[in-house]
């Protein structure tokens, strides 16, 4: 047989397989992607629940952050007092 009936046997052989294998994917691709469908919606009442707790647990930790800005505040007034104590009385 002629060597380049091989070669282009084996060359169309080849690019049958490639485009075969390349519309198997684009099928598998395009099923996944038409197959996914919007995900369930909670009732609107999970969602109240779920935004009053979220809302609760701000509040809180807003109380938190403004308590601890209170005490930074003590603390740096008592260290700013704290530094104008005159010498002669930490010496006693």
């Amino acid at each position: 047989m002629d060597p380049d009936v091989v070669n282009f046997a084996f060359v169309m052989i080849v690019c049958v397989l490639s485009l075969g294998c390349l519309a198997v994917i684009g099928t598998w691709t395009f099923r996944a992607f038409r197959g996914h469908k919007d995900p369930e919606r909670l009732p609107q009442e999970n969602y109240d629940e779920r935004f009053a707790q979220l809302q609760q647990s701000v509040d809180a930790i807003a109380v938190e952050v403004e308590r601890i800005a209170e005490a930074q505040r003590f603390s740096t007034k008592l260290l700013s007092d704290g530094a104008r104590v005159p010498v002669e009385m930490e010496d006693r």
